[in-house]
């Protein structure tokens, strides 16, 4: 169906909304061709159509941009987590997500390359929202995969400093080889960053002291853990030139370190979760306190003041929800010691609402800055930009119609996730999506799914930050 506006015919129009961008607000109407967007203009310039979406009082975004998720999450072969790529797009797109980036995790001892290709086997088709893939490396092997990797559009290779007993980690050698390698082919790395042997030891001894109590959790993994394997990384990171991204910063010490980094312009950035904004450790010592477990553990108040105020002056660049939810049963209905219940938690349908309310209706950050963090930035460090994160003309028309006065209550039976808990539930906000789009295609509107489940594509990414030396 074409709609027209002047002498301009156009797939989609979206009349009186206005529109938020990295760079501010302002009143504007967006037309949409082939899933781009054509042309944006200001007043009633004549147009006559069947259907357009009037978001008079309501502003326009676009698309989120979840750039740590695990949807579908697999251990030792056999799937773990609730959400499958199917049911956890389809709840991203509820939240306005339009992009996520996932992971492919290297076995070790085997081919990542191979790993990557079974991931996307298993997601192509399944996704109702565009996508992308990490590649998570465990060990040195197959280190000359990694261009053809990012031919193939993988430009981020996770790491982990811990999760020995998983066989996830690499050592101090093996990361700087890999910085290394990751440098020559201008790809970057992100970072799981917690002292592997102080996790072990603080865990080891609090279970033989019989503390197995979820808040013991957070005690097994103290804020040095974090602070330590930061301050080691950033220095193999400053020694070899890569990039380094910082995964899920929890702490003070973290995001100062961050910003020390930053100011010695350091190839560097970083991001945190709205758990570790909105959650601490109290959230542990509830009767179901066992559901919030996730690594790294919910912190103190004045570590969430913190990271609030590192995102405020853009110290940290994005906050993402590393979404990986479990049933109940699945994290052993409070009958486990901590040590054996499976870490994460649900975000990525209300990171936005929660993100929203809770910076932006406080006056702490603006609406460009929720852009920012939410979506252009991602965007730009992730290879993305302009055709997502962007309301820029021939940009992939990836939108949220967001209504900054809509008052929700949280709870399980609003949501669409697989589970029937939810960290935020009887959380009260103000401002909710109520239209998400993918390029041009209405998939959400007013709580019904009315696109296609299987729609989302697989996004080859280019790395942006390199000065080619």
């Amino acid at each position: 169906m074409l709609f027209l506006v002047g002498d301009f015919q156009v797939d989609l129009l979206i009349k009186n909304g206005t529109l938020v961008d990295n760079a501010g607000l302002y009143p504007g109407n967006l037309g949409i061709v082939d899933g781009k967007i054509a042309i944006i203009f200001h007043g009633d310039k004549g147009y006559s159509a069947d259907k357009v979406i009037d978001a008079t009082g309501k502003l326009i975004f676009p698309g989120i941009i979840d750039s740590h998720v695990h949807f579908q999450l697999q251990d030792l072969g056999k799937i773990i987590s609730t959400d499958s790529f199917a049911s956890g797009s389809k709840a991203a797109a509820f939240g306005g997500v339009t992009t996520f980036i996932d992971f492919a995790d290297q076995t070790r001892g085997e081919s990542p390359l191979k790993g990557f290709q079974n991931r996307r086997q298993t997601a192509d088709g399944h996704v109702a929202i565009d996508y992308s893939l990490h590649v998570s490396k465990t060990d040195l092997e197959y280190l000359d995969e990694i261009p053809t990797l990012i031919q193939e559009g993988v430009t981020s290779f996770k790491f982990f400093t811990t999760y020995s007993w998983r066989k996830l980690d690499l050592t101090d050698g093996q990361l700087v080889s890999f910085f290394q390698e990751v440098r020559k082919q201008r790809g970057f790395v992100v970072g799981h960053c917690e002292n592997d042997s102080m996790v072990q030891y603080y865990r080891n001894q609090l279970i033989s002291d019989n503390k197995t109590d979820p808040i013991f959790h957070a005690h097994s993994r103290p804020h040095l853990v974090e602070e330590e394997a930061m301050q080691r990384v950033i220095l193999f990171a400053r020694r070899t030139g890569v990039h380094l991204h910082l995964a899920h910063i929890t702490t003070k010490q973290g995001s100062d370190l961050l910003a020390q980094a930053k100011s010695e312009n350091l190839r560097i950035s970083g991001e945190t979760c709205p758990h570790y904004l909105l959650l601490n450790e109290k959230a542990y010592t509830s009767p179901e306190g066992y559901l919030n477990l996730m690594s790294p553990p919910l912190r103190h108040t004045k570590d969430q003041q913190a990271l609030i105020n590192h995102l405020r002056i853009a110290t940290i660049d994005q906050i993402v929800t590393d979404h990986c939810e479990f049933s109940r049963k699945s994290k052993g209905e409070g009958k486990l010691p901590f040590n054996k219940v499976l870490n994460g938690i649900p975000g990525i349908e209300t990171s936005l609402p929660l993100i929203h309310d809770l910076l932006v209706n406080s006056k702490k950050i603006t609406y460009p800055q929720l852009i920012q963090m939410m979506s252009s930035n991602p965007a730009k460090l992730f290879g993305l930009y302009p055709q997502k994160g962007s309301l820029q003309i021939g940009a992939d028309a990836d939108l949220v119609i967001f209504d900054p006065l809509m008052s929700q209550r949280i709870s399980p039976q609003i949501l669409h996730y697989e589970i029937d808990w939810n960290p935020y539930t009887n959380f009260q906000v103000t401002g909710w999506p109520i239209t998400t789009i993918l390029r041009g295609e209405i998939l959400c509107d007013n709580g019904k799914f009315v696109g296609q489940p299987n729609g989302g594509v697989f996004l080859k990414r280019e790395h942006l930050n390199y000065v080619k030396s």
